[in-house]
């Protein structure tokens, strides 16, 4: 089969924009991901009860119970049984292994999209 250099030009290009929309279409959907993540996370009340916890970590109240007696769990010292949002959020995201290793349920966002996709 002989390919003119225009028409393998032609499909080289059509390589090469199969690819950038691929990218593209893949980074969309991250950047959206990435939006309602921001959208829940802010819809959230600056002291969090357990049920607000149960909703970051997905799970029922029994693994909230489990998870705010975790060793540097942050708690609210002003309100008893609340819980501080942006502490919660940024523990949340320094203790995935943590976690794993005490309930061996929990994994990442990133580690559950993975999975997703596999």
């Amino acid at each position: 089969m002989n390919l003119t250099i225009d028409e393998l030009k032609e499909a080289l290009l059509n390589a090469e924009l199969a690819d950038l929309f691929q990218k593209a279409y893949k980074q969309g959907v991250e950047d959206g991901r990435e939006i309602e993540k921001a959208k829940f996370e802010n819809s959230l009340p600056p002291n969090l009860k357990k049920e607000d916890v149960a909703k970051i970590f997905n799970c029922e109240l029994p693994t909230v119970e489990k998870i705010i007696r975790m060793d540097g769990f942050p708690k609210c010292l002003a309100l008893s049984a609340r819980y501080p949002r942006d502490k919660v959020l940024a523990w949340k995201n320094n203790n995935v292994s943590y976690m794993n290793s005490r309930l061996g349920i929990y994994v990442s966002e990133n580690e559950r999209l993975r999975l997703l996709r596999a």
